[in-house]
């Protein structure tokens, strides 16, 4: 029986020594779901594994692991001389040969290389064990698992002892399995306690995953027994799984202390006491802000977490209101004038990703961009007039209802290969004037324009211009820029219609009403109160509501929908027409997709699939376009039923 140990921590056994020990062990047979240990047993053998596998379950019921023969179980509690800590039940039928505890402990005392190998196997299992109970990886699959276990190291701290230190570099982060650390910010000789952390919690990850140095003092509060996990391997498995990646993440953001980015200003909304213009200059970024939220960005010093900042909040406002302290810092985050933590992974060579985006996405850009509209500005000014807005409305709308008996569903298809720079200039055409019409409009309000440009994402044309400075614009300049570029392609697609329709037919009207159609959708998508873009800021300055969408569905499908009665404000009937608005947009939009998606589908397809099929492929891709609509609007919906805004100030 030599041959059937020859697996796993046996293989440092000499032949000989594996032959003894097979034959003073007894082989025995297990039918499925009978157990070979039960807890609190007596741990008087081990179980080498020949044939069948084995559930391992713990004493809370929790499957640890499914083990396929060769394996060895039971080993670790016959060296501990401890009862059985678990239950392991044959999943099939099992052969096995049942090697007495003083057999094995025996062996061990006189093959100090077969104690060294079967104790480093028995660390990988009890590390394996402890990350299926315990910690962030309980949810990774099995291999997973058993490839991160192999590579843990167990370590011991005394009491006292630093685990790591503030402002030091470090790639290792430690899963604490026994004791309890205390995780302290230090500054000069004054120390503040962060938290208290015990098994199952994991320390040193910021440092590990950002790159950054070590954010805070980690002390042994007891003596600990821990998991040395090398940042290499925790980098890895975080990049591999997602629902880790966002988990780590989320642990970050609670443990991360956010502070400014640099000398920002502030200055009062030009329109609203109760609000202020943050403004970086370096980056040319602006964020509104309401009182509350200043004083949350005051406080961020990069000394508090979010569970401080969400205390300080409470302090000032008598509201413990965590999630409007996580919003502010999450928008904050996002204009980059706070500090986030972010996950460094080894990503491709810099020099490939610099190809792809030439390929993918080239751009070219002005830096300043201000200079150019100013010139414009002076040629175009009298064209931004209320006079000549209310003439491109008419325009707009009377060109497209005189185009009606020729608009039909027109496709670059129409005009073979050329149609692909038919659709391109369509594309670009559309956009260029567009953002030409923001800028033109912020020229005339009196802010200053920074960066433009134009390029390509997915060989698409993409045109854009930095008009954020509008921000410290009375609201109502703020709607003419934002409105300009809409009633740009407004107009446009009037022009284009009325000329569709004096047009001969043939190549150039189907031109005319693909490039109409083409400013109709951009208007469209502008428009939608669900994206923020053109449409959704006219409508918060309208409304005069920061965070419209979020206020606003809070406040409708949280508390009116739990207490309905009328708005009490001008503000709340603002949040009711946002949301009305929003779901005739959807209802309407999908209408239109049903109805026309199918149209265009069957008329591209109509070269490659007979009829059955190619209906089938245009209703599928129809309902697509449709849900697709109508999902950010429902998801919206359930969020706020869960979350309610207390009125939509």
């Amino acid at each position: 029986m030599a041959d059937e140990l020859g697996f796993g921590p046996f293989l440092a056994l000499p032949a000989a020594a594996r032959a003894e020990l097979a034959a003073r062990s007894r082989l025995a047979r297990y039918r499925r779901d009978e157990p070979l240990m039960r807890p609190g047993e007596e741990s008087d053998a081990a179980f080498a594994l020949l044939s069948g596998r084995v559930r391992v379950i713990g004493h809370d019921g929790t499957v640890l692991a499914v083990m396929p023969a060769p394996a060895l179980t039971g080993e670790l509690a016959v060296l501990a001389g401890l009862r059985r800590s678990a239950e392991v039940v044959a999943v099939e039928p099992v052969r096995a040969l049942r090697i007495p505890a003083a057999e094995l402990r025996d062996v061990v005392r006189r093959h100090e290389g077969f104690a060294r190998t079967l104790e480093a196997f028995a660390d990988a299992r009890r590390a394996n064990a402890f990350l299926r109970r315990q910690g962030p990886f309980t949810e990774l699959p099995s291999d997973e698992i058993e490839e991160l276990a192999a590579h843990l190291r167990p370590v011991h701290f005394a009491a006292g002892a630093l685990v790591m230190r503030q402002g030091e570099r470090g790639d290792d982060v430690y899963l604490v399995r026994e004791g309890s650390v205390e995780v302290v910010r230090t500054d000069g000789a004054d120390e503040r306690l962060l938290s208290r952390l015990g098994p199952g919690a994991l320390v040193g990850e910021i440092a590990a995953l950002t790159g950054s140095p070590r954010t805070a003092t980690v002390r042994c509060a007891t003596d600990v027994d821990a998991l040395l996990v090398p940042g290499t391997e925790v980098r890895a498995v975080v990049t591999r799984h997602r629902a880790l990646l966002e988990r780590m993440r989320s642990v970050m953001q609670a443990r991360h202390t956010p502070q400014r980015t640099g000398e920002h200003r502030i200055d009062p909304a030009p329109d609203d006491p109760g609000a202020v213009i943050v403004h970086d200059p370096q980056r040319g970024v602006y964020l509104r802000l309401d009182r509350q939220a200043l004083a949350i960005y005051q406080d961020l010093d990069g000394e508090r977490t979010l569970r401080d900042l969400s205390l300080r909040h409470l302090e000032r406002t008598g509201t413990l209101d965590p999630h409007a302290v996580f919003s502010t810092v999450a928008a904050l985050q996002v204009a980059g004038l706070v500090s986030a933590p972010r996950v460094a992974t080894k990503g491709p060579d810099g020099r490939l990703l610099r190809a792809i985006d030439m390929v993918l996405g080239p751009r070219a850009e002005l830096a300043d961009a201000d200079p150019a509209a100013t010139a414009l500005h002076r040629v175009l000014a009298p064209l931004f007039s209320r006079p000549i807005a209310a003439a491109a409305v008419v325009l707009g709308i009377g060109g497209l209802a005189a185009a009606v008996p020729v608009l039909r569903t027109a496709s670059p298809t129409d005009f073979g290969v050329g149609g692909i720079l038919v659709a391109f200039g369509g594309l670009l055409l559309a956009g260029v004037g567009h953002e030409m019409a923001h800028a033109i409009a912020a020229k005339a309000e009196g802010s200053r324009l920074g960066r433009a440009g134009i390029g390509l994402f997915w060989f698409t044309p993409v045109v854009y211009v930095d008009t954020s400075s509008t921000w410290s614009i009375p609201r109502w300049g703020r709607i003419r820029v934002n409105a300009a570029g809409p009633l740009f392609n407004l107009a446009l697609a009037g022009a284009l219609g009325l000329a569709a329709r004096l047009a001969a037919g043939g190549v150039a009207q189907a031109l005319l009403v693909w490039l109409s159609l083409t400013n109709v959708l951009l208007v469209a998508f502008n428009l939608s109160p669900l994206l923020e873009f053109d449409g959704y800021y006219v409508l918060a300055d309208l409304t005069d509501t920061n965070a419209l969408r979020r206020k606003a569905m809070r406040f409708v499908f949280g508390d009116l929908a739990r207490r309905p009665r009328r708005p009490r404000s001008r503000r709340e009937a603002g949040a009711l027409l946002y949301v009305a608005a929003a779901l005739a947009y959807v209802i309407g939009a999908s209408a239109v997709a049903l109805a026309g998606v199918p149209r265009v589908a069957d008329s591209l397809l109509s070269a490659y699939l007979a009829d059955p099929e190619r209906s089938a492929v245009a209703l599928l891709a129809a309902a697509a376009v449709a849900v697709t609509l109508v999902s950010p609007f429902v998801m919206e919906a359930i969020d706020a039923r869960s979350r309610p805004e207390p009125g939509a100030a």
